[in-house]
């Protein structure tokens, strides 16, 4: 069984030399809260100054001209265009659900495995026990924080094959030991499998490829608006002002729920805290 879960862990520290690369670069912009929404304002204000420029550029007669051509254009890309998005943010924030379920679901398997080592001689209950501590502590103080450079804890991995140890090794003298170390198997199959699920999550956020679709397509979008010429350009600022700001505000949704250990809306380590709460009780 240790062969096979140092297998597991091997494949999964593999994983630590994916290249975030220019994403995380675009990242680090928008995932703080003021900064984005400082951009989106920045956007919407520079959409809008297009329009004037456009409008001083392109007579009243030839946007006339346009208007046939201009208006099933721009309804075939804004509907693209919405489809994509809104598939996108549902997906990103699906994402986000999982991997907070994941964090608690593991913390609940480790909480059970902390229990169940009270089928066992005291010396091993002790044992298994401190290593529970001292993996939930690992995680929360050491791991945590290299989440969101998209790494993880060696030293975290490494409490977890002790306790793999721990619980695979033990000898039961008792039929009680027995159905004790059955049952921790399981919640240490349970720990492993969220774990890796875990660690997998820092990997699944969109490629740049698909950001970049995304924002080519919501400039065009917002272009597309220049088109269409309103007798109040008043009234036609604050329209694009108001497209310009729905797209950004959904771009800005992504980026934000696209990493769910990044940034000032993030899956925080407070199952593990919460199981280190409980654990100080006994």
């Amino acid at each position: 069984m240790n062969h096979i879960c140092d297998w597991h862990d091997n494949a999964i520290n593999g994983l630590l030399f994916f290249d975030y690369q220019v994403a995380g670069k675009v990242r680090i912009i928008w995932m703080n809260l003021y900064v984005g929404l400082l951009l989106v304002l920045a956007v919407v204000m520079g959409s809008v100054l297009g329009l004037i420029y456009f409008r001083r550029c392109l007579k009243a007669p030839e946007f006339a001209v346009q208007h046939d051509i201009t208006d099933p254009y721009s309804q075939f890309v804004a509907m693209l265009f919405a489809v994509l998005l809104g598939f996108m943010v549902a997906d990103a924030m699906q994402r986000f659900g999982d991997a907070r379920t994941t964090v608690q679901q593991e913390a609940s398997a480790l909480g059970n495995v902390y229990r169940l080592a009270e089928g066992l001689n005291d010396a091993q209950k002790d044992k298994l026990r401190s290593l529970c501590k001292q993996y939930a502590k690992t995680v929360i103080e050491d791991e945590w924080p290299k989440l969101a450079d998209k790494q993880d804890s060696q030293a975290a991995w490494k409490v977890y094959r002790e306790l793999w140890a721990e619980c695979s090794q033990y000898e039961p003298n008792s039929s009680r030991q027995s159905n004790a170390q059955s049952a921790l198997l399981d919640a240490m199959k349970a720990v492993g499998e969220n774990r890796r699920m875990r660690v997998e999550a820092l990997h699944s956020g969109l490629p740049f490829e698909l950001w970049a679709v995304l924002f080519v397509g919501g400039a065009a979008t917002i272009f597309f608006t220049y088109f269409f010429r309103a007798e109040n350009i008043k009234i036609q600022a604050l329209m694009v002002g108001m497209v310009s700001l729905v797209i950004c505000l959904n771009l800005f949704l992504l980026m934000t729920y696209d990493d769910p250990f990044y940034g000032d809306v993030m899956v925080t380590p407070s199952a593990f805290e919460t199981q280190l709460r409980l654990y100080e009780l006994d």
